[in-house]
């Protein structure tokens, strides 16, 4: 599974953005169309913008999925269902099979009485139930935060955490991706209800370096590959934290970011490469040179540099 996820987190950096606010998030909702969003070929299309807001009416059509992958990361939106609303959103998913490779948190209208906590709004269907059952009244705004934290999901509804799952300890969760897109689910009521969702917006933890930085340390072996091709996805920005790593008295951590630092140089020296991105990793290595690091880090680093200024050439 972890090979299929590198190449997903070297792309998860080159998603269209809308707006970025100071606490770090993005709009992934232009408020006009469905630009960097997605509809599966070959099924109706169930989702369009009405008047500013996404809207999901037609039954059993098409999910709607970003084309950005994302595998750790804060997604905030607002949701209104109707009187027997039904959709969900999915997480970390393959949009070809994103019940077999990611996971729903639902979203429901509470007029089925046999949908118990496991089921309700704010459960991961089907896999843990919530602990604290959010308001679930129908023909209002909510609001719905789902955090994927390494292996730990957690999703609040109008600010009040309702459901914590641990997809190292729960056995259906154990295998599912670590990182792949997010949907919204069609409508799964009958003809003539909807869903509605408005103020989308993610923060991407996976482009920030520090928190990037602290998935070295982990000690699930999944968690620090994957921190390694968000490191090398992330690029320039981490030479210096990794440079720094390599003296630190962790082993684990030593050998991520000595193998995270050559294949940020790696990828650096391909033919496709701007001149200006080569240069600007070329100027981070001469700068962690300057830092004093120990000899050995300093003949790896030289090393590098060497590979990268013959690229250059």
């Amino acid at each position: 599974m972890t090979q299929h996820l590198i190449p997903i987190l070297f792309s998860m950096f080159t998603v269209s953005v809308f707006s970025q606010t100071n606490d770090g998030f993005t709009s992934l909702f232009n408020g006009k169309d469905l630009t960097d969003w997605t509809m599966l070929p070959g099924k109706a299309p169930a989702f369009k913008v009405v008047d500013g807001v996404v809207e999901t009416r037609p039954r059993n059509g098409s999910d709607l999925f970003t084309v950005g992958r994302f595998g750790n990361f804060i997604f905030r939106f607002e949701y209104l269902l109707s009187k027997v609303g039904n959709s969900g959103v999915l997480i970390r998913c393959d949009p070809d099979n994103p019940w077999g490779t990611g996971v729903e948190v639902q979203l429901l209208a509470p007029w089925t009485p046999y949908r118990d906590d496991l089921h309700c709004t704010g459960s991961v269907y089907g896999h843990v139930a919530v602990t604290n059952r959010p308001d679930e009244t129908t023909g209002i705004w909510h609001q719905m935060e789902i955090k994927c934290d390494r292996k730990r999901i957690t999703v609040s509804v109008d600010g009040k955490l309702t459901t914590v799952a641990d997809a190292g300890t729960v056995a259906g969760l154990k295998e599912k991706h670590l990182a792949g897109a997010i949907g919204f689910q069609s409508n799964h009521s009958k003809e003539g209800e909807f869903a509605r969702f408005r103020n989308i917006k993610i923060r991407n933890l996976d482009a920030e370096p520090e928190y990037v930085k602290a998935g070295f340390y982990d000690d699930d072996a999944q968690v620090r590959t994957l921190a390694c091709a968000a490191a090398v996805a992330l690029g320039t920005p981490m030479i210096d934290p990794l440079a720094r790593m390599m003296d630190e008295d962790n082993v684990m951590a030593r050998r991520g970011a000595k193998q995270a630092l050559f294949d940020i140089v790696a990828k650096a020296t391909a033919p496709q490469t701007p001149p200006a991105d080569k240069k600007a990793v070329a100027r981070s290595l001469k700068t962690s040179m300057k830092a004093k690091p120990s000899e050995i880090t300093a003949v790896y680093l030289k090393w590098l540099l060497a590979m990268i200024q013959s690229a250059e050439r």
